[in-house]
C-alpha cells in the first residue's frame, strides 16, 4: 500500500511539469438586470490568481484554455466558467437563493427545493466530500434535525442505526426504507462506497414518504450515487487516507492488590474464609490489566479512484474503492472493495438508455471479541497472562480453578470469518414521448450474500472440564443469500402555463420480489486445528444441519400531483396502493394517501418592502403510511415434525410414525401497521440568504401495531399469534439554524446547528410487555426502564430498624423506596424509573476556508435518557470477581464511606443487585465527531500546471476526538452489553483531481 501511495503522489508531481499557453481573458460581470457589479471576485480555480471587477463590472485576468474561472459576489450565487476559445466573457450572477433552485431527489422523481411542501432533509455532496468516513451513515450524523444516527459499536465494519422522528413500533421494524439509485434495497447502506455518494435525501413526514406507501412509516433515506454528465469534460479524482485508531476511553480495572482486598471483603462480610493472606495482598502490585492485553492500536487505509465525464450522446462514470481496517481489539479486521460503473446513452434525441452496476465485496476476520471484552472485565488481575508452562493461565478463585475463560483465548484462538457479497444493478429506458411527457421504465436487481465460518479449535489450558479446557474442535457454518429485483414504470407530465401555473403529474406501476435462503451446518471432533481442515467434511461427530427458504412480493400503483401558482401557492398530493404477500389475501391491499401545501409569504405584494427577509414559507402536511416489515408470513400457522412421533397399534406390535404439530399460530386477520402524521413547518432566510431557519412540528400516530397475545400453556403451542392491538404516538419539534457568509475575497464560513425533541408514548397495548429491566405499557415510552428506586445505602442497624421491612438487610446494603407505603419492600414497589431513548438530540457543523486552507468540524449529542451500567457493574454479582475500578472506588466499606455502591458480600442476602435505579446512569453526551484541516497546494504549482491538476489537497483529521459524558462504560451511545469500544481516529490523506 505504501508503494501504491508513492506512485500516486509521483504521478501527481509529474503533472506539474505540464503546461499550456496562457492568454488575457477579459469580460464583464452584471446582475440579472444587466447592472454592473463592481468588486466581484474573479479567480482562476486552483490557483492564487484573482482580480476584482472595476466600477463598470469589467475585468482582465491571465488564464489558459481548459481552466475554470470562479466568480463570486456577496448576495449572489457563485458562477463557474470554463475557458474555451472565446476570450471575451459576459457573466451574469443570479441572486443568491440559499439553494432554493437546487433540484432535490424525491420518490420516483425530482423537485426544486423551493417547491417542496413536505419535511425533507438533504445532505449535498459538498457537505460530504473530502471527509474520511468508513460508512455512509457517518455522513448523516448530527447533520439533520429529526434524524438520529446511532453508532452501536466501534468494529471496523460497524454500521449505524437510523431513527427518523423516533421509534414508531414495538411489533415491527423501526428502520427507515433505504433507496439507492431508485432501488429499494434489502441490504440498507452496508458496504457501499461513501466516496461515490452524490447526495442523500431523507423523507421525514408522511406527505413526502407516502409515495412509498406500506414501507414509508419509518421515513425514507434516498441515496444517489455519482454519475457522468453529457457534454462534460472528463474528471479524474483520486483520494487516499491512512489512519490510526485508539480506544477513546478504557474502562479502569483493579490492580491485583485491590482485587485481592475486594475478594477478601466479599467473603469476610459473609463470615466465610478469606482466600488471600495479608502477606499475599502485600506482595501484589498492579498485576495484569486484561483490557490492555486484548486491545491494540488499529490501522486503517482507504484508496478511491473515480472517472466522470461525457460527450454529446454519452455520459459515463467509473468508481473504485478499497478499504482495509484493523480494529482496536486484537485480531479483528475488515476489508472491503467496491466497483461502480454507469453509462448513459442518447440513442435518439428523445430516447435515453442507461445501465449501472455496483459491486461490493467484504471480508471480516474476527475473534469472539464479545467474550474477550466481557472476560477482560472480570478475569482476576492476580493471574499472569501465561502460566509457568507458557500456556494461557487459568482463573483461580478461593484456591480452586474456576470456569472462566482467559480473555486472550477468545481473542487469539476463536475465529469468525464473515464475507459479504453484493451486486446492485440498474437498467433503464427513458422516452420523451412528446414535449412535457416522459416515460421511464427500469429494471433494478440486487444480490446479497453473507457467509460465516465460526471455528473453535481444540486446546487445553486448564483443568479438564473447565472452560480453559476444550479438547474437541468445533466448526459452525452459516450461508445466506438474498435476491431482490424490482420493475418500475413511471410516466411524468410537466407543464408550465403562462408563467403562473406549474404542474407536474406522475403515475406509475412497480413490482418487487425477494427470494432468500439459509443453510447452516456444524460438526466437531476435527483431526487438528490446521486451517485447511476447517471445513464441514473434516468433522467426525455431532453432525447437525438446517436450512430454509423464503419469498415475498409486492406490487404497487402510485401517483402524485404537484402544483404551484405563481411560485407562491404550492400543493402536492400522492397516493399509493400496495398489495403484499406478507398479509393474508383478505387484507393485503393497502391505500396510502398523502397531501401537503405551502405558502411562500415572501412573494406576496404586501411583503415586497420587507428587505431583510429573502424567503418565508409556511407549509403543512398530512399522510398515512404503512409498515410491512412484520415478518414474512405472520398470518400463517407454522408446523414442525422434529421429535414428534405417534405410535399406532396395540402393545409392542405398534408402528411409530413421524407426526406434525404447530409451533406457532397464524392470524389471517392481520392488517398493516399504519402511521398517520400531521405536521407544520416554517422556512425562512434573511440577510441576502446568509441566515436560514427551519422549524417543524409533527404528531406521528402508529396504530394496529402487532402484538403477541399470550396463550394458555394447555394450548400446546409455544409461539402465540400476532394481533393488531397496539398504538404509539410520537410528538416532536425540529429546529435548524444556519449562517454562511464571506469576509473579503478569500475567507468563507458556514455554520449550521439543529435540535430535535421527540416525545414517545404508548397509547394502546393489551397488557404490559415485560422485559428483564424494562416495560412497554400505556402512558409510558417504548421499553422504558422499570424497577426499584434506590434511596441510598443503609449506614447503621438503627437505620434498618426504622425503615420499611427489607428482609436480610445489613449496614452497607441498598435501601429501596417503599412506593406503596405498605411497610414492606417487595415487587409491588417497582415503577418506571427513566427513559431508555433520549428525547433530545442535537448536532451541527462548522466549515471555513481561507485561500487554500479549509477547516471542517462536526458534532452531535443527546440529553434526557439513562443507560444501564451492566458492563461495569454486573460482574460484582459474580462471587466478588469483578474488576471495575469505578465500582471498587465507590463501594461501601463502613459508615459514611458510600451512599451509592453497596458493600460486597457473598450470597448478596439483601438482593442489592435487583434491577433498580442503581444500575442507571445518564447517557447525555456531547461528541466532537470530526475535525479536519486541509490545504490545497494547486495554487503553488503555477498556472501552467493548474490546467491539468485542478486540486492537490492534503489534510489531517480526527474523528471522535472527545466525548463529554458521565457514563462509566465504554461509551454512552453504544450497546450496553459487550459493546466493542468506540475508537478515536487520526487520519492523514490526499485528494487529487485532474
Amino acid at each position: 500500500m505504501k508503494k501504491t501511495f508513492f506512485i500516486a503522489v509521483s504521478l501527481t508531481c509529474f503533472q506539474s511539469f505540464l503546461f499550456a499557453q496562457q492568454s488575457a481573458i477579459t469580460g464583464k460581470v452584471t446582475d440579472e438586470n444587466a447592472a454592473p457589479l463592481a468588486g466581484a471576485t474573479v479567480k482562476v480555480s486552483g490557483s492564487n490568481t484573482a482580480v476584482a471587477t472595476n466600477a463598470d463590472g469589467t475585468f482582465s485576468i491571465s488564464a489558459s484554455k481548459g481552466q475554470t474561472l470562479e466568480i463570486t459576489y456577496v448576495g449572489k450565487m457563485d458562477e463557474q466558467v470554463v475557458i474555451g476559445d472565446n476570450h471575451s466573457l459576459n457573466i451574469t450572477l443570479k441572486d443568491a437563493d440559499a439553494g432554493l433552485n437546487d433540484v432535490v431527489v424525491v420518490g420516483y422523481g425530482t423537485q426544486a427545493k423551493k417547491d417542496l411542501t413536505g419535511s425533507i432533509g438533504v445532505i449535498s455532496q459538498s457537505k460530504m466530500e473530502n471527509q474520511a468516513t468508513v460508512g455512509i451513515g457517518q455522513n448523516l450524523q448530527g447533520k439533520l434535525a429529526g434524524v438520529q444516527i446511532i453508532q452501536n459499536n466501534g468494529t471496523p465494519y460497524s454500521g449505524t442505526q437510523i431513527r427518523i422522528r423516533g421509534t414508531g413500533s414495538f411489533g415491527a421494524s423501526s428502520n427507515p426504507l433505504i433507496v439507492i439509485d431508485g432501488m429499494i434495497t434489502n441490504d440498507g447502506l452496508a458496504n457501499l462506497n461513501p466516496n461515490d455518494v452524490e447526495n442523500i435525501t431523507v423523507l421525514k413526514d408522511a406527505a413526502s414518504a407516502a409515495i412509498y406507501g406500506s414501507r414509508g412509516a419509518n421515513g425514507v433515506v434516498i441515496v444517489t450515487t455519482k454519475k457522468g454528465n453529457f457534454e462534460a469534460p472528463m474528471k479524474v479524482n483520486f483520494s487516499a487516507y491512512a489512519g490510526v485508531d485508539q480506544v477513546r476511553y478504557k474502562i479502569p480495572t483493579l490492580t491485583a492488590k485491590q482485587y485481592a482486598v475486594q475478594v477478601n471483603d466479599y467473603y469476610g462480610a459473609a463470615n466465610l474464609p478469606q482466600p488471600f493472606t495479608q502477606e499475599e495482598i502485600s506482595s501484589y502490585g498492579k498485576g495484569t490489566n486484561w483490557v490492555d492485553e486484548i486491545t491494540q492500536s488499529g490501522f486503517k487505509q482507504d484508496y478511491s479512484l473515480s472517472i466522470y465525464g461525457g460527450t454529446k450522446n454519452n455520459a459515463y462514470a467509473i468508481a473504485a474503492d478499497y478499504f482495509d481496517g484493523q480494529g482496536v481489539i486484537k485480531n479483528t479486521n475488515f476489508k472491503r472493495g467496491n466497483i461502480k460503473i454507469s453509462d448513459d446513452n442518447r440513442i435518439l434525441p428523445n430516447l435515453k438508455l442507461g445501465i449501472s452496476l455496483n459491486i461490493n465485496y467484504g471480508v471480516s476476520n474476527n475473534t469472539d471479541w464479545g467474550q474477550a471484552i466481557d472476560r477482560a472485565l472480570i478475569f482476576p488481575p492476580t493471574e499472569p497472562v501465561y502460566d509457568a508452562n507458557g500456556d494461557y493461565s487459568a482463573a483461580i478463585h478461593n484456591g480452586e480453578p474456576v470456569t472462566m475463560l482467559n480473555p486472550l483465548i477468545a481473542v487469539n484462538l476463536w475465529k469468525y470469518k464473515q464475507t459479504w457479497k453484493k451486486l446492485l444493478g440498474t437498467a433503464y429506458l427513458e422516452w420523451d414521448i412528446i414535449k412535457d411527457l416522459k416515460f421511464k421504465t427500469s429494471l433494478n436487481a440486487e444480490y446479497y450474500g453473507w457467509n460465516q465460518d465460526h471455528f473453535i479449535p481444540s486446546y487445553t489450558f486448564g483443568p479438564a472440564g473447565l472452560i480453559g479446557d476444550h479438547p474437541i474442535a468445533e466448526l459452525y457454518v452459516d450461508q445466506n443469500e438474498n435476491v431482490n429485483y424490482e420493475i418500475d414504470n413511471i410516466l411524468t407530465y410537466t407543464k408550465r402555463i403562462n408563467q403562473d401555473h406549474n404542474l407536474t403529474v406522475m403515475a406509475g406501476y412497480t413490482f418487487q420480489q425477494t427470494n432468500g435462503s439459509n443453510l447452516n451446518a456444524s460438526r466437531n471432533d476435527f483431526l487438528n486445528n490446521d486451517p485447511n481442515m476447517q471445513v464441514i467434511d473434516a468433522g467426525n461427530s455431532n453432525i447437525s444441519n438446517g436450512g430454509n427458504k423464503y419469498a415475498w412480493a409486492i406490487q404497487s400503483y402510485l401517483g402524485r400531483i404537484n402544483y404551484a401558482y405563481k411560485d407562491k401557492y404550492l400543493l402536492s398530493s400522492s397516493l399509493r396502493i400496495d398489495q403484499t404477500s406478507r398479509i393474508a389475501s383478505t387484507h393485503r391491499t393497502g391505500v396510502f394517501p398523502g397531501a401537503s401545501a405551502g405558502w411562500v409569504i415572501s412573494k406576496e405584494k404586501f411583503f415586497e418592502n420587507v428587505s431583510a427577509v429573502n424567503n418565508l414559507k409556511l407549509r403543512a402536511s398530512w399522510g398515512i403510511l404503512g409498515n410491512q416489515d412484520i415478518g414474512t408470513y405472520p398470518y400463517q400457522t407454522t408446523l414442525n415434525s422434529t421429535g414428534l412421533y405417534y405410535p399406532f397399534g396395540a402393545g409392542g406390535d405398534g408402528t411409530t410414525y413421524t407426526g406434525v404439530g404447530p409451533t406457532s399460530l397464524g392470524n389471517p386477520n392481520i392488517r398493516w401497521e399504519k402511521t398517520s402524521t400531521y405536521g407544520a413547518g416554517l422556512e425562512a432566510s434573511f440577510l441576502n440568504n446568509r441566515l436560514s431557519f427551519i422549524a417543524d412540528y409533527y404528531k406521528r400516530n402508529t396504530s394496529d401495531i402487532l402484538v403477541q397475545i399470550p396463550l394458555l400453556a394447555t394450548s400446546g403451542v409455544n409461539n402465540a399469534p400476532y394481533q393488531n392491538a397496539g398504538s404509539v404516538s410520537n410528538t416532536g419539534i425540529e429546529l435548524t439554524l444556519g449562517y454562511s457568509d464571506q469576509i473579503g475575497k478569500s475567507f468563507k464560513y458556514d455554520v449550521s446547528v439543529n435540535w430535535t425533541h421527540n416525545k414517545n408514548i404508548v397509547t394502546k397495548v393489551p397488557s404490559p410487555i415485560v422485559n428483564s429491566f424494562s416495560q412497554t405499557t400505556v402512558g409510558n415510552s417504548i421499553n422504558e426502564w422499570y424497577g426499584y428506586v434506590q434511596q441510598g445505602i443503609f449506614q447503621t442497624q438503627e437505620e434498618i430498624d426504622k425503615a420499611p421491612t427489607q428482609p436480610n438487610a445489613a449496614p452497607g446494603d441498598i435501601r429501596f423506596k417503599d412506593l406503596n407505603n405498605d411497610g414492606l419492600i417487595n415487587s409491588d414497589d417497582r415503577t418506571f424509573i427513566g427513559l431508555a431513548v433520549a428525547p433530545n438530540t442535537y448536532g451541527g457543523s462548522i466549515s471555513m476556508s481561507y485561500k487554500g486552507f479549509d477547516l471542517v468540524t462536526s458534532f452531535y449529542g443527546q440529553t434526557g435518557a439513562l443507560r444501564s451500567i451492566d458492563q461495569v457493574g454486573f460482574a460484582i454479582t459474580r462471587g466478588g470477581e469483578q474488576t471495575s475500578a469505578w465500582m471498587y472506588n465507590q463501594r461501601w466499606t463502613g459508615e459514611g464511606t458510600s451512599n451509592y455502591v453497596p458493600r460486597v458480600v457473598a450470597g448478596d442476602p439483601n438482593d442489592n443487585y435487583r434491577r433498580s435505579t442503581f444500575w442507571l446512569r445518564s447517557s447525555d453526551f456531547f461528541r466532537l465527531q470530526n475535525v479536519q484541516i486541509g490545504y490545497d497546494f494547486t495554487g503553488l504549482l503555477g498556472n501552467k500546471a493548474a490546467t491539468t491538476i485542478h486540486k492537490l489537497r492534503f489534510y489531517v483529521a480526527a474523528q471522535n476526538l472527545f466525548c463529554i459524558n458521565s457514563y462509566p462504560g465504554w461509551d454512552p451511545e453504544q450497546s450496553i452489553n459487550g459493546g466493542y469500544p468506540m475508537p478515536r481516529s487520526f487520519y492523514g490523506g490526499i485528494n487529487v483531481q485532474f
